[in-house]
């Protein structure tokens, strides 16, 4: 028996659309499976992230804002070198800035350099405005006063009169500001009670020996900022009484200051801490009078915390 043939031929046009039908179906497929590729590997580079409903990829971007930045107090350094007034320091404008230049230039004849620098987060100095009339008796050579908020500082080289002159000025101009530095203990008020004082003070002038001057110089318990070498300004007047008892000894005595130690770590920086901090004993005495070729000095090696010491040399 024949089967019955059908007369239906087969299109050759649809089987090239078949084919071409079918490379486009693995082409997509390819194309699918590359995307897919794709999303796994970013999936997988953000698969430790949090869960989050962040706004989109281009918010994120959008840089952060700022944080706050905390007020400081406006400050202005001055220091007198023969004559010759050198400033420095932060104000709270431009205006600021320019009034202040001008009222120092005018209250030294133009015999002043320096600058100020202008900060959006620096309050306004509570100092400003009396300022020229404190200025104008700040005439010793070798004086230094820094303004910093409500409190004065002064440093440098300074006799008692001086002192006990520019303290007054001070209370009468700025009321109920703090006083430090060599400020403090003007009149022997503030040291009366204090081992150190009183031993420098029971030292006879032309009379007293090396080994006794050392002797009391050892009860000076000096104070330094944290961690550093620089001199608390609390500590600048018992070296100022230091240097004249050094400058009333024996003018042949040489004296090794040996830096208080321990602190800082490694024994090889403690040594290095330590010197440094004799050599900030140093430069404090011999800018309150002291003779330069006076003074010696060393570090102490070691961990161990030890004391400021003035040995003399034989």
């Amino acid at each position: 028996m024949r089967t019955a043939r059908s007369n239906h031929r087969p299109d050759p046009r649809a089987g090239r659309a078949d084919i071409v039908a079918g490379g486009a179906s693995r082409s997509g497929a390819l194309a699918a499976a590359a995307l897919l590729a794709a999303l796994a590997g970013l999936s997988a580079c953000n698969r430790n992230a949090p869960a989050t409903d962040a706004a989109p990829v281009a918010d994120a971007a959008a840089p952060a804002a700022a944080a706050p930045v905390a007020p400081v107090e406006a400050k202005l350094g001055l220091a007198n070198n023969n004559g010759a007034i050198r400033y420095d320091g932060r104000v709270d404008s431009e205006a600021t800035r320019k009034a202040l230049a001008i009222a120092l230039a005018q209250a030294y004849s133009g015999q002043i350099a320096g600058d100020l620098e202008v900060g959006k987060a620096v309050k306004p100095a509570p100092w400003q405005d009396k300022l020229p009339q404190f200025v104008a008796a700040l005439t010793m050579s070798g004086v230094a006063v820094t303004f910093e908020g409500d409190s004065i500082e002064l440093s440098g080289q300074a006799s008692d009169a001086d002192r006990a002159l520019l303290l007054e000025k001070a209370k009468t101009l700025f009321p109920g500001f703090r006083y430090g530095g060599l400020f403090e203990g003007v009149g022997g008020e503030a040291a009366s009670s204090d081992a150190a004082a009183q031993a420098l003070a029971a030292l006879v002038p032309g009379k007293s020996g090396a080994g006794e001057i050392a002797q009391a110089l050892n009860k000076i318990e000096v104070r330094f900022e944290e961690g550093g070498a620089r001199i608390a300004p609390a500590s600048l007047d018992i070296l100022s009484r230091a240097a004249k008892a050094l400058a009333a000894g024996p003018k042949d005595a040489r004296y090794e200051i040996v830096g208080p130690g321990g602190g800082a770590g490694q024994p090889a920086d403690n040594e290095i801490l330590s010197r440094q901090r004799a050599e900030a004993v140093k430069v404090q005495l011999i800018v309150a009078g002291t003779n330069p070729g006076a003074l010696d000095t060393r570090g102490e090696p070691g961990t161990a915390a030890t004391p400021l010491k003035f040995n003399p040399v034989k």
